[in-house]
């Protein structure tokens, strides 16, 4: 009955059957192909996350001209064309992938490796990028669909797609690379062309206007200014080769009144009353001003590198001239707001900024730099494949066909030098360079960026810093400032007096390109403007500081004549009135290797040679150093007379800084004894004896060595030598010395290393010692309210960019690493932090944020291995991955270990990736254990040498047996020296912590002890290449605590550090034209990409930078509205902001009300600050009014008062004058007195009488 039910049953069942078995067939089929198939790099991985994710580049602002069909946009109201795109939007380099506009070529996955075809005349050498598709299986067509929509070749390019998508968000979730370095899309490089290329000329900026000036005689018999002779460097000239000239300052002098002269710092004098005195001399200019009467007429100009102070650029990049009155008050206070009062642009004016935009001018990137072309539009000529563009040089006029990524709109000629890149109508990287490179060569080397500051090395002494120019920026804020050094300190002084918060000003950058100079000119404005209680802190004391720690801690590289071996934080503390009440000065990653081992040709720190050419004959046979002929392990004394004439004169100094830094005879005598030890030791060598018993090679050196010690050279022998002839384990043996020497040395140490870290250990207890000294000097026991912290680490080393091809030692990874640190920490508070805060807030943005970050490089370095539970193969095998740091540490004590374990391990851990040359780890390929590391993301790749690591991190026990050898010295002034300055709080490879200790200090250094004392720290203190990540650590949780202000330093030149040689060029730079002599622009160019600079000033314009709490808000400007408008008092906050921000004049487009918060655009809340200014200074000058006006009217009452008395004296003296010759008046005059008399004692004989009766 139901037959026909069970045959389509059975038929079903068939059917499933056979399906289940095709399932089986295509999987089978498809795991085939999926082996045979090509792995994923890394690469393709990445672009399909994105295609995945959707996140396309938006169109840039030439992708908007191509679109719109014209670089021109709406007409602005004085008839001047501008363009309607917001140029923070290019992002100065394009992405790796880029948007395309609909076409009816299928997508193909393929597609994503092919290079493009492009057109050979005029083109660039390489490949152009392939396009990046608009969707995942196929792209949006203009024209018909294609009608077989089913047809096999699709769905099989389809089916393929999805499977490789599928591949990345398996499980459920992305596949995340914390654990390896991130590989971001490659960058395309700059391209080569067959044309010649030339950098823009540099143009000579307008001369300021010549001021005459008409000075009175003062009454202390001067002019009420001074003379300052300077030598300036003129880098403008022909072929933009250097020249120098001498030139005359005339600058107020010092006192208010001195003010009113009209002078400014940087005033040239060019006429003294109508005679040129250019090329006078000095002396002669004196003659010719005591020659004037009571009025002298002078003429003056300011000079190129201080014209800012006196021409700043108005919002259109115009320039305006800063009015007399201003000038008169001595200061740039409250001078920002004229900038914004310009009139109504000329129709001159007009008429060339609409002939510039008509012309469209861009930039053509190259491998080079970058060249001026204009944009030629296809009248009659063939039309270009999209995405591509015909420019015209402007040098040349060659006629080239690029792509469109590699152009970028100019800015007009007025923003050549900007001040600040914030201001560029077009902000992107070529315009950028020419800005720097505009400036530089005007001797403008302070540009700011946004918030931060960016200062170019100007390889030469510069005539800008001077008491004088610091009474400038006394009291003023960031917009009446131009771009300065001491602006920088300015901006946070002012904000640690309003905010009452800490501040730290860092510094960055590569080595030589002048972070420690550049602190030293903050440090001495801090000083010089806030002034200090007690005199506890000087600008000579300041200089004193600096000085000794240059001597003891700089060295010359091959990198930079004076480079910094130690990383510094310099505190100042200030009292609630701004004062300096107490300084200190912390010490860390001190390279005190550097005594006895550094790389070929570079010398040992500065103080042996200054010793060696300058102590005088008594303290020379004191030190015994009469004899300087034999040969030094450690050291050779300087041979040329110039250089011991330039040593002797430092010594000098050094001396007397110790002496303005409160250092008494005995203890200088006992940092001379130490030092002029460590000479003779380095004489006297070390070499095995009889028995194979290690001992010195030259017994009379030893004996000098011992005797400035303190101890018998028997003892002295004992000392060094007795760990590395003995089989057993003293007490000052380290346990982490590796068990693989044990097996092959019997566990002792050669006697040579035994005397290097005897020498290592005194070197670095005298640079302790020191820096205690200095602190006892800073130290006071004043009450601070706030504090402003400079941090100043060695800079970025890469030896071989100048010629050095064995590759960078572990010193040098320590110094790099630190720069990294610093930069992952300018990366989270600009980008990071800020993202979070917008998003907690609830604010909207419409602009991107930055994905790429320096913490990939981080991770590689110091990554601690992660402790999962219940977690993948997967998860568990990335969590056990380690960084460098603590790969070499295990390797320093494992038995057997040898630099071929290490780099296996490390390379097994993060090398497993294909390697490509953007990876950040990959192999060299030129000498055996050598590796490089691309810092920066990829922007500087730095090859290291791992060769001798292994022995640099395990612990030299001798280290320790020279702190005893002092503290237990018979000498009185050693031992008394050495047993009062603190231990350092842990030893490393590259120095020691010091500067804690100090009253005033303990609440900055508390957290520093806890570090280094607690948790994994504790535990590795002995450890001594994993204490560079301790001590870096805590210098960044330092500079976390406060409010950071960024400094970038930027070489020009590869040798830039060594400019006080010879301004040789560098080994791997081609022979320069003018243009690379003056700035290397690729160099630059990779230095402000891996600093991110330009994407901080893009976060700036497009975000919101200013911020306020909005209590402090309607606390603050509340008094900007009228009485009636004002918010109840029992209204709330965000209600009560909201009304004050409704009825004040500001769009509301500049800010954004969060829910605790108040945000503004860059500049919206200043125009509030000025405002506010304003107006209390409007009520303030009323209550002045008031006040004078009583105290006049008072003073009125008296001077009637005054008035009437003087008329009856007047009146009176009349009446005299008319009786005096009266007869009865001389009479009574000769009378009267005899009438005094009798009634005197007739009054005394009352008095007795009255006494009488009371006794």
């Amino acid at each position: 009955m139901f037959s026909f039910m069970k045959k389509d049953k059975e038929h079903k069942e068939k059917k499933e059957k056979d399906d289940r078995k095709k399932e089986k067939k295509d999987k089978k089929d498809k795991e085939k192909k999926a082996k045979e198939r090509e792995p994923m790099t890394q690469d393709d991985l990445k672009r399909l996350d994105e295609v995945k994710k959707g996140v396309f580049r938006r169109f840039s602002d030439r992708d908007r001209t191509k679109k719109s069909g014209s670089v021109k946009g709406a007409t602005s109201s004085d008839g001047v064309p501008r363009d309607s795109s917001d140029s923070s939007l290019s992002s100065g380099r394009p992405s790796p992938v880029r948007e395309i506009p609909p076409t009816d070529r299928k997508f193909d996955i393929r597609d994503l490796n092919k290079p493009e075809r492009v057109p050979s005349r005029g083109s660039a050498d390489k490949p152009k990028p392939s396009p990046k598709p608009r969707s995942i299986l196929k792209p949006k067509h203009s024209g018909p669909v294609a009608e077989d929509i089913d047809s096999s070749i699709i769905l099989k390019e389809n089916t393929r797609l999805n499977q490789l998508t599928a591949h990345i968000i398996n499980n459920g979730e992305e596949q995340t690379y914390e654990n390896v370095p991130v590989q971001e899309p490659p960058k395309e490089p700059e391209k080569s062309y067959k044309s010649k290329l030339r950098l823009p000329s540099i143009v000579p900026p307008q001369p300021p206007r010549i001021r005459e000036l008409i000075l009175k005689r003062q009454p202390a018999g001067d002019f009420g200014f001074t003379l300052r002779k300077a030598v300036l460097v003129d880098k403008g000239g022909g072929d933009n080769q250097e020249t120098r000239h001498t030139v005359i300052f005339a600058e107020p002098g010092s006192g208010v009144r001195n003010l009113q002269t009209g002078l400014i710092p940087g005033d040239k004098l060019i006429e003294v009353n109508g005679t040129n005195v250019e090329t006078t001399s000095r002396e002669e200019i004196v003659e010719l001003i005591k020659a004037s009467g009571q009025s002298l007429s002078v003429k003056v100009q300011p000079i190129q590198e201080l014209i800012e102070l006196s021409v700043r650029p108005a919002p259109d990049g115009g320039t305006i001239e800063v009015q007399d009155d201003v000038i008169k008050g001595g200061t740039l206070k409250r001078s920002g707001s004229f900038r914004h009062k310009k009139g109504a642009r000329s129709e001159t004016e007009v008429q060339s900024e609409k002939a510039w935009l008509e012309a469209e001018k861009v930039w053509l990137v190259h491998k080079g730099g970058f060249a001026s072309a204009c944009v030629l539009r296809a009248n009659g000529m063939s039309t270009l494949p999209e995405g591509r563009v015909r420019i015209k040089l402007d040098h040349g006029g060659d006629i080239l066909e690029v792509d469109e990524d590699d152009v970028e709109k100019a800015n007009p000629p007025q923003f050549d030098r900007a001040e600040d890149l914030a201001s560029l109508r077009y902000l992107n990287e070529s315009s950028a360079l020419h800005s720097f490179r505009q400036r530089y060569g005007g001797n403008l080397i302070h540009t700011y960026a946004g918030q931060c500051m960016i200062v170019v090395n100007p390889m030469h002494p510069m005539a800008i810093y001077s008491e004088k120019v610091i009474q400038v920026f006394r009291g003023c804020k960031q917009e009446d400032m131009p771009p300065h050094i001491y602006a920088t300190g300015q901006i946070a002084y002012r904000e640690m007096l309003n905010s009452r918060n800490d501040q730290s000003i860092v510094f960055m950058g590569r080595s030589g390109s002048g972070k420690t100079t550049n602190g030293r000119h903050v440090l001495h404005y801090l000083v010089a403007s806030a002034g200090s209680v007690s005199n506890i802190l000087t600008v000579d004391k300041l200089h004193a500081v600096s000085t000794l720690l240059e001597a003891f801690g700089n060295s010359r590289t091959i990198l930079n004549t004076n480079a910094s071996r130690f990383a510094q934080l310099t505190t100042l503390d200030f009292d609630h009135s701004g004062q300096i009440t107490s300084g200190s000065v912390q010490i860390f990653l001190f390279e005190k290797t550097r005594v006895v081992r550094r790389p070929e040709g570079e010398p040992s720190f500065h103080v042996f040679y200054q010793m060696l050419a300058g102590i005088d004959s008594t303290l020379r046979n004191e030190l015994q150093l009469n004899s300087l002929n034999e040969p030094n392990l450690f050291m050779t004394p300087l041979q040329r007379s110039e250089d011991r004439q330039r040593a002797s004169s430092a010594w000098a100094k050094i001396y007397n800084a110790m002496d303005l830094v409160g250092i008494n005879d005995e203890e200088r005598k006992a940092l001379c004894f130490v030092l002029a030890a460590i000479y003779h030791l380095g004489v006297a060598g070390a070499v095995r004896g009889q028995n194979n018993k290690p001992q010195f090679a030259r017994p009379a050196a030893a004996q000098k060595a011992a005797s400035l010690l303190g101890l018998p050279v028997e003892e002295l022998s004992r000392q060094i030598f007795a760990n590395a002839g003995s089989g057993t384990l003293t007490r000052n043996s380290s346990v982490r010395n590796s068990p693989a020497d044990k097996g092959a040395n019997e566990a002792h140490q050669s006697a040579m290393d035994a005397l290097e870290g005897f020498v290592i250990g005194l070197y670095s207890d005298v640079f302790n010692a020191l820096v205690s000294l200095i602190n006892r000097s800073l130290s006071s026991t004043y009450r601070t309210s706030a504090s402003i912290t400079l941090v100043d680490t060695p800079g970025f080393q890469n030896p071989t960019t100048c010629g050095r091809q064995s590759g960078a030692t572990f010193e040098d990874l320590c110094h790099n690493y630190t720069q990294e640190r610093l930069q992952l920490l300018f990366h989270d508070l600009t980008f990071t932090i800020q993202q979070d805060r917008y998003s907690q807030e609830n604010i909207d943005c419409d602009f991107e944020f930055v994905t790429t970050s320096p913490a990939a490089m981080v991770s590689l370095i110091d990554k601690q291995a992660q402790q999962l539970l219940r977690t993948s193969s997967q998860d568990l095998k990335d969590a056990d991955k380690k960084g460098l740091l603590w790969i070499l540490d295990e390797e320093a004590i494992f038995p057997g270990a040898t630099e071929d374990s290490f780099m296996d391990r490390f390379f097994k851990n993060h090398g497993e990736q294909k390697v490509r040359r953007d990876s950040l780890l990959r192999k060299a390929s030129s000498i055996g254990n050598t590796f490089i590391l691309n810092h920066f993301q990829g922007t500087n790749p730095v090859q290291y040498n791992a060769s001798g690591w292994l022995k640099v991190c395990r612990e030299n026990p001798q280290i320790k047996v020279a702190t005893q050898v002092l503290q237990d010295s018979k000498k009185q002034n050693i031992n008394q020296l050495f047993n009062n300055v603190k231990a350092p709080v842990a030893g490393m490879v590259s120095g020691s912590i010091v500067g804690m200790e100090g009253t005033a200090s303990l609440r900055r250094v508390g957290s520093m002890r806890r570090t280094f004392m607690s948790g994994t720290a504790g535990i590795k203190k002995r450890s001594l290449c994993l204490q560079v990540k301790f001590q870096v650590d805590s210098i960044i949780e330092t500079i976390r605590k406060t409010k950071c202000h960024f400094v970038h330093n930027i070489l020009p030149q590869h040798n830039a550090g060594l400019w006080e040689l010879k301004p040789l060029p560098s080994p791997t730079d081609k022979p320069g034209t003018p243009d690379e002599i003056l700035m290397n622009v690729p160099l630059v160019r990779s230095q402000i990409r891996g600093s991110e600079v330009l994407d901080s000033v893009r976060i700036y314009r497009q975000g919101f930078p200013d911020s306020m709490r909005m209590s402090e808000f309607r606390h603050r400007f509340e008094g900007l509205l009228n009485p009636t408008s004002r918010p109840a008092p029992d209204m709330e906050e965000k209600l009560a902001v909201t009304t004050i921000l409704d009825h004040l004049e500001i769009e509301k487009l500049n800010y954004r009300i969060g829910l605790s918060q108040v945000f503004f655009r860059a500049g919206a809340l200043n125009q509030l600050e000025a405002a506010r200014d304003e107006k209390i200074t409007g009520t303030v000058i009323r209550l002045q009014a008031c006040c004078r006006g009583y105290l006049g009217r008072k003073y009125l009452e008296k001077l009637r008062v005054k008035h009437i008395a003087i008329s009856c004296i007047q009146k009176n003296i009349r009446k005299l004058m008319l009786i005096r010759d009266w007869p009865w008046w001389r009479l009574y005059t000769k009378v009267k007195p005899l009438l005094d008399v009798h009634r005197t004692e007739e009054e005394l004989k009352s008095r007795e009488l009255l006494i009488e009766l009371f006794n």
